[in-house]
């Protein structure tokens, strides 16, 4: 089963990238978002893009897609990020997580004053079996 994890993440000090540019995605891994719609894992701060004002986990994109959206319309955030996500176990601890599976959504205010979403997918390394997309060795 598929789940939809979404952060709504507010201006910081630093630049909030632009669709052309970096967005950090809660851990040390970004996405690069170019016109293509693919991307390229890269090594910026996880900061950069902001702090999390709001966040969620739902089993429908669109609901996943409304929250992030009226999160951004209250002001308190300056852009969403929603990524589709599955169950897991901490294999350590035998704790339950979710485990990203490579694909998300950038969400920005236009200048029309509508939500735009852009897909993004994540890439990583082909030796890192805990890598997003993975299921294992």
């Amino acid at each position: 089963m598929i789940f939809y994890s979404w952060t709504a993440l507010s201006e910081s000090d630093s630049v909030v990238p632009s669709e052309s540019s970096s967005v950090t995605l809660g851990d040390s891994r970004s996405a690069a978002l170019g016109d293509s719609g693919r991307d390229a894992l890269g090594g910026r701060d996880p900061g950069s893009a902001g702090s999390p004002v709001a966040m969620g986990i739902t089993d429908d994109r669109g609901r996943a897609m409304k929250a992030a959206e009226e999160t951004l319309g209250s002001g308190l955030a300056v852009m969403a990020i929603i990524e589709a996500v599955r169950p897991a176990m901490a294999a350590i601890t035998l704790t339950p997580c979710y485990v990203r599976t490579g694909v998300g959504w950038l969400g920005r205010y236009t200048d029309a004053g509508e939500v735009a979403w852009k897909r993004f997918f994540l890439q990583g390394d082909p030796g890192d079996q805990q890598a997003a997309g993975r299921m294992g060795p």
